[in-house]
């Protein structure tokens, strides 16, 4: 048997000295289609990449080790949440993720080298990276976990004795429970397990029944520091979900992460006239509505345009009250449009609490930003504490301590009241005027106004819609906008 896998290898390496053309052949082809990637996927989803940062969370601290630790694959996921830290170029998102790829191709053609002395079989090796490139294209964790698979059978073709294949195996489980998910680890083995057949036979391939074994106990032992995460969870998911490049889903959501990031920095002629917002309003996109509507507010022309909108429900202004990725995000915009930098940061925190590691760094950021607008310093403090143990936050940190050591020598150690209530607590104009009471001196006042106003007009309820206008001095002896002017009128 040892003869035979020795002539085995003599076949595979004499076969591989005339095979430089086509290798030369193959990595060409490779990069071409790794270059297609790149600019595919850098064009069509930047805020993408940039949005991926946002929900990361990675710091060198022990305890956050430990959460990894009680997750799998812990090692795989917290290299990939180390890596995605440096997305917030997207450049380099695309970089990594097309590295990435590359580096299956080139695994999985070297393996299939070893294995097969039939040179066309070798470009099967491109499958893996144009699969995962297609169907997983944005979760680097599991790409990783790819790159981890084809690296560990590589090394296992390397091994020469029996004796070495079986220990190298049965080493696997233990440590393949840091590196890979359970289906990917049971995969592993039976990919050494046909290798095993292919060069000792099956009386000596009978002995992998000994780690399938010891993959099947190992889970049981470990259950008891993991039993809050459900068993498909732990077991049997492969880590990642199948969602097409060029679906829908992809597009969408890419739009969803431009809107919110150009909301994040106050771009709302960009948002509103130059990235197709409208055009989606058209075509009845709620989420669309809500932030052509906000970016209408944000700019002062609400009262002029918001008869040019298929609105007719004023819950269109912002969403219910829920916990969702959506409307978690947008509700803390339009609360910040506002000023309420309370509600904003009720939002935020929720947001965080549903990304993957239970925080994000864009909501620690908005956190940080909120508190020194409300003057809470230490929460300020303790939140930029913890962004310290990160590695791309040093610039951030330093802006950020020098601004709240600028607004505590210009704060007002009086904190007016904020409201005798949670806010959404009241039907909504309602909501919006009380906030126009208790933030009297602010100089969104007459954000929240307008939107009581046009709350109103959606209802057509004139008495309120009089009492509202006259409630303040914004209108009283001016000419009123188009929405509000023309409401009046089919009153007369």
């Amino acid at each position: 048997m040892e003869q035979k896998k020795h002539n085995h290898f003599r076949t595979t390496n004499s076969s591989s000295k005339g095979g430089g053309r086509e290798r030369a052949i193959y990595y060409s082809v490779l990069v071409v289609l790794m270059l297609f990637f790149a600019i595919y996927t850098g064009r069509n989803f930047p805020y993408t990449y940039i949005t991926m940062e946002g929900n990361n969370f990675w710091v060198l601290t022990w305890d956050f080790w430990l959460l990894k630790l009680a997750t799998f694959p812990a090692i795989t996921n917290w290299l990939a949440d180390y890596l995605m830290q440096y997305y917030a170029c997207e450049y380099v998102g695309v970089c990594v993720q097309t590295l990435a790829l590359g580096i299956i191709g080139v695994l999985a053609h070297e393996v299939l080298r070893k294995v097969f002395s039939r040179k066309w079989l070798c470009w099967l090796g491109l499958l893996p990276s144009v699969l995962l490139g297609y169907y997983c294209t944005f979760i680097l964790s599991f790409q990783i976990q790819w790159i981890i698979l084809f690296g560990l059978i590589l090394i296992y073709q390397y091994i020469r004795s029996f004796r070495g294949c079986i220990i190298f195996s049965l080493l696997c489980v233990p440590v393949g429970f840091l590196l890979l998910t359970t289906p990917m680890i049971a995969l592993l083995l039976l990919a050494q397990a046909a290798l095993a057949f292919r060069s000792y036979g099956a009386k000596k391939c009978a002995y992998w029944v000994i780690p399938m074994i010891l993959l099947g106990i190992t889970p049981k032992i470990y259950s008891q520091q993991v039993a809050f995460i459900p068993f498909e969870k732990r077991y049997t998911d492969w880590g990642c979900y199948i969602d097409p490049l060029t679906s829908k889903n992809n597009h969408d959501g890419e739009f969803v992460k431009k809107c919110v990031y150009l909301a994040n920095e106050g771009r709302w002629e960009d948002l509103l006239y130059r990235e197709h917002v409208r055009t989606e309003v058209q075509r009845g996109n709620g989420t669309a509505l809500r932030y052509a509507l906000l970016a209408e507010c944000a700019l002062g022309t609400l009262p002029e345009n918001l008869l040019d909108y298929p609105i007719n429900d004023e819950n269109l202004f912002l969403y219910p009250h829920k916990s969702s990725i959506i409307s978690s995000q947008f509700n803390r915009l339009f609360y910040l449009n506002l000023g309420v930098f309370d509600e904003a940061f009720h939002h935020a925190q929720e947001y965080s609490l549903l990304m993957a590691n239970g925080n994000c760094f864009s909501s620690l950021r908005q956190l940080i930003d909120y508190s020194i607008e409300e003057g809470e310093w230490d929460i300020a403090e303790k939140f930029l504490t913890v962004l310290s143990y990160s590695s791309c936050h040093k610039d951030f940190i330093k802006e950020r301590r020098a601004k709240m050591e600028k607004a505590k020598q210009q704060f007002n150690k009086e904190i007016p009241l904020r409201g005798d209530n949670f806010v959404g607590g009241y039907p909504f104009p309602i909501e919006m005027l009380r906030l126009a009471r208790y933030y009297k001196d602010s100089p969104n006042k007459k954000k929240m106004v307008d939107y009581a106003i046009c709350a109103y007009i959606l209802r057509g309820d004139i008495n309120s819609f009089m009492i509202a206008i006259n409630a303040f001095d914004y209108y009283k002896g001016k000419e009123l906008p188009r929405a509000y002017r023309e409401f009046r009128d089919n009153f007369k």
